[in-house]
């Protein structure tokens, strides 16, 4: 018959409540993750606490990841990784409220749509650049091919939203 030995830890085990953003971060800290890692988690978690639009950003992108292949029923092709780790990199530099006006959809072709809720304005991103449209006031504005930065994104959003 088998030796039914457990094995245990050598190290001493700490239990964190996770009731508070403290309490997390407190346990975050005290993890063998990297810094850049903890940084990410603790910045996600400001925003889920504090900023409402943000947070919905990003479980809309986090449910957007998820599609795959045909996701239309005719042919879509999933996001690129690339696309939703452009915008969140545009997330982490916003403002909640940059957000308030903006709904973030999946395009066919693996790219994402933002469109504004009060206004006639689009923007598209892809991996490498992105194109908007706006009118405003009567005018046009329109931008095509356009090198992606998370910076020159979100002046952009803050221009045309």
């Amino acid at each position: 018959m088998e030796d039914n030995k457990q094995n245990v830890a050598n190290e001493p085990v700490m239990t964190y409540g996770k009731n508070s953003y403290a309490d997390v971060m407190l346990y975050l800290h005290n993890t063998g993750i990297s810094r850049e890692v903890k940084e990410k988690v603790g910045h996600r978690l400001v925003f889920e606490i504090s900023a409402l639009y943000l947070s919905k950003a990003f479980d809309r992108l986090d449910y957007l990841a998820t599609l795959k292949e045909d996701w239309d029923g005719e042919g879509a092709l999933p996001i690129s990784r690339q696309v939703l780790d452009n915008l969140r990199r545009v997330l982490f530099i916003s403002d909640d409220n940059d957000w308030k006006e903006w709904m973030i959809g999946p395009e066919t072709n693996g790219t994402l749509g933002l469109q504004s809720s009060v206004s006639d304005a689009c923007i598209s991103i892809g991996e490498n650049e992105y194109s908007y449209y706006a009118e405003i006031d009567g005018k046009e504005l329109h931008g095509n091919h356009l090198a992606f930065s998370p910076s020159s994104f979100l002046e952009t959003m803050r221009l045309i939203g």
